[in-house]
């Protein structure tokens, strides 16, 4: 049936459909932040007390410099300040512990519940800012910068590492060391403030907080990296998929993300965009898109603009522009009611009388951004529902890029994920049911949040982004359970699979030989064989059992061969009554009972008997004729082998195509009625030798093998939906027409 465009009344109906289980999936959406937030909490008190085992050694440091300070001071009121405050620290070093510790556990806390909704200072702000009138309170700011810097250098690496655990906590990959809550400047701040309470004489505070220096201060290494250590112990990892994983393609319900190397001429166009060097072209609504299904894929996810320290996104916008914008947010949305056709509104922005005090710069963010919304309503993979939340998201994403021009050159800045998200949703949706879609209805709560509430605060998206990436990954783990069963069954045929092959290799390493008679080949391939893949596949819980079975079947290749010295064939008469028992048991075992079973037997008894009387020396020329049988016999296994294995070997582009699958990919299946279903690749065995396809909820799976899948692939009745970022096909399509 005919798609729905889903507007927030739509949502609203939804909702109420589905209203026992998503009051369940909106409570846990709105305990996500909390949740997140909590795991940062639980560091403060483990970085306290790593601080309070240093606070000794600290303190010592602190009183020799401050000795060291007075006693080599060229300034007499210099060397008298560092004295006096040598001998405090050193009849108050407790109660300097105490201030230190207090001072790094407040700070630390009020770090960790703010900074999630702190916006970002300018580079140098946080230390230079209006309101330092004196030139002591100046200089102490920029001892304060300078210390921080240094030990920010030293720790780098740890420092780094804690970066990633938290921007993975926090859906807000890559953050920079100026949003850490255990950056060394709280650290630094801290031990200074603690020791301005210790000591009220301000001529101290600035000595003191010159010798705040790495070889003087707080071991910082030691400390950032149990943090990191604890997060990643409690299941954070920096490179793979967790619990607060949600890098792109990390939730693995959505189609995995395909990243590519920078593309340098695309970076010089955006370059040339924001630097005002030109102006885009005003483009007609009616914007052609004849080459959608030729659009490169090659823009990727960061572009490095840190040679200019002051970026776009520091933009200073007029206020009456951002309350048109308001506005025109709300026309839009009685338009979306309407049903209009899905094109882009921005155009009609850049109309308003406010706009005309806008920028160059301002200016070319708002067209390029009505060039990437005319792309996503023209891309005939999206439904109509998924387009109509994207379409209420316009106003608010002009908002996000005018005031952080990240927006276009970083892949994972918020907005953009939200977007890519919203991309890869309305791919793997059923357009044919999706007003019906629990998913659906969570992405509107999203949209309508962010219409509601996005005031200038970038970091709802990351909110909306994390409660959205809670819901997708708790759906994936449903669909994971649902399909444990033909999990574990994929896994014990892939187990018996592998067995077999070792038992076919054990078996023809000995038969290309050409030391084994015909009628034993035939036994060892078509029974031994069943022997011993049950052998290997208890290998692990009954090791002995593969050895005996290795070992049976040696003895009788053994017994069957010439035997030229009274001592051998004695040898085979002391070894036949317990070799053929264990035969038959292990015959048994498989339940060989065919008439072949008798045939076998008489044969074999045959050629003991034959042993027995053959004549005790065996001619030369008779040894030679043997010995060129066995070589022939040989060298024609070995070819049959060669042969064989390149057959195997032999690749094609489909081969290659099912070697290159990743679970959480999408794939197309058409049957004879040339009806397309879209399922998602769920699992992969060890070996890849089969597969686990589901749709979303996981009710509906089916496993294939390798070759199968290969097959497909062939006929082209499978094929792999390729899901690269929704915002970069689409900037690359917008800059198409832009010359260097």
């Amino acid at each position: 049936m005919d798609t729905i465009p889903l507007i927030p009344a739509t949502s609203n109906l939804v909702k109420r459909n589905l209203a026992s289980s998503e009051s369940s999936e909106s409570k846990k959406a709105e305990s996500s932040s909390a949740a997140r937030l909590l795991v940062l909490q639980n560091m403060v008190p483990l970085a306290t007390n790593l601080v309070s085992s240093q606070l000794e050694a600290f303190s010592t440091r602190l009183a020799d410099q401050l000795f060291k300070l007075s006693d080599q001071a060229v300034r007499p009121e210099e060397a008298k300040v560092s004295y006096d405050a040598h001998q405090l620290l050193k009849r108050n070093s407790t109660a300097f512990y105490r201030l230190v510790a207090g001072q790094i556990n407040a700070a630390l806390s009020k770090e960790v519940s703010v900074f999630n909704t702190r916006r970002r200072l300018k580079k140098d702000e946080q230390y230079l800012d209006k309101t330092a009138q004196t030139y002591e309170e100046m200089e102490g700011k920029i001892l304060l910068r300078n210390a921080s810097h240094a030990l920010e250098v030293l720790n780098a690496e740890s420092l780094v590492m804690l970066n990633t655990l938290i921007g993975r906590i926090l859906n807000r990959m890559p953050i920079d060391v100026t949003q850490n809550p255990f950056r060394p400047e709280i650290f630094v701040k801290a031990v200074h403030q603690a020791w301005m309470e210790l000591d009220d004489n301000p001529a101290s505070h600035l000595v003191v907080l010159r010798l705040l220096q790495p070889t003087v201060f707080l071991q910082l290494s030691p400390i950032l990296d149990e943090i990191n250590q604890e997060l990643m112990a409690r299941g954070i990892r920096p490179d793979s998929d967790d619990g607060f994983d949600t890098s792109a393609g990390g939730v693995a319900y959505l189609p995995v993300q395909k990243f590519f190397s920078l593309d340098p001429y695309l970076q010089d166009k955006l370059k040339r965009v924001f630097s005002g060097q030109i102006e885009l072209a005003h483009t007609d609504p009616n914007y052609d898109f004849s080459g959608l299904a030729a659009v490169s894929d090659t823009l990727t996810n960061q572009l490095d603009l840190d040679a200019d320290e002051d970026r776009a996104d520091k933009a200073s916008i007029d206020q009456q522009f951002f309350e048109d914008l308001r506005e025109m947010q709300k026309r839009f949305a009685q338009e979306e009611h309407a049903n209009a056709p899905f094109e882009s509104r921005l155009h009609k922005v850049l109309h308003a009388s406010s706009a005309q005090k806008l920028s160059v710069v301002e200016r070319n963010t708002i067209e390029l951004l009505a060039r990437i919304f005319d792309y996503i309503f023209a891309d005939q993979s999206l439904g109509k529902d998924i387009k109509s939340m994207m379409a209420q998201l316009q106003i608010p994403i002009v908002r996000v890029a005018l005031s952080d021009r990240d927006f276009f050159f970083r892949e994972s800045h918020p907005a953009r994920t939200l977007l890519d998200i919203l991309g890869s949703s309305g791919i793997v949706l059923d357009h044919d049911a999706s007003a019906l879609d629990p998913l659906l209805g969570v992405i509107g709560d999203v949209v309508e949040r962010v219409q509601t509430e996005f005031d200038a605060q970038i970091d709802l998206f990351s909110d909306v982004v994390s409660d959205l990436e809670l819901y997708l990954k708790e759906e994936d783990c449903k669909a994971q359970a649902a399909i444990s069963q033909p999990v574990q069954t994929a896994l014990t045929e892939e187990k018996m699979r592998v067995s077999r092959e070792l038992a076919e290799h054990d078996v023809a390493i000995r038969v290309e030989t050409g030391e084994v008679a015909g009628f034993l080949e035939v036994f060892l391939e078509e029974q031994w064989i069943r022997i011993l893949t049950i052998a290997h596949s208890v290998k692990d819980e009954k090791p002995h059992a593969l050895e005996n079975a290795l070992k049976t079947m040696d003895d009788l290749i053994w017994s069957l061969k010439p035997k030229n010295s009274p001592d051998e064939r004695k040898a085979l008469i002391a070894k036949l009554p317990a070799m053929l028992t264990l035969l038959n048991a292990w015959l048994n075992a498989i339940r060989w009972d065919e008439p072949d079973r008798v045939l076998f037997f008489s044969k074999l008894a045959e050629r003991h008997a034959a042993m027995a009387r053959a004549p005790l020396e065996l001619s030369p020329r008779r040894q030679l004729e043997i010995a060129v049988n066995i070589a022939q016999r040989a060298s024609n296994r070995r070819l049959d082998r060669f042969v064989n294995e390149k057959a195997v070997q032999a690749n094609d582009e489909a081969t290659k195509q099912v070697a290159d699958l990743e679970r959480g990919m999408w794939l197309d299946f058409s049957d004879e009625l040339e009806q397309i279903t879209r399922f998602k690749l769920a699992w992969i065995s060890p070996k890849r030798s089969s597969f686990i396809f589901a749709n979303r909820q996981g009710d509906q799976a089916f496993s294939i093998a390798a070759a199968d899948l290969e097959d497909k692939y062939r006929a082209g009745t499978a094929s792999t939906i390729l899901a690269n970022s929704l915002v970069d096909r689409a900037l690359t399509y917008a800059l198409r027409d832009l010359a260097i």
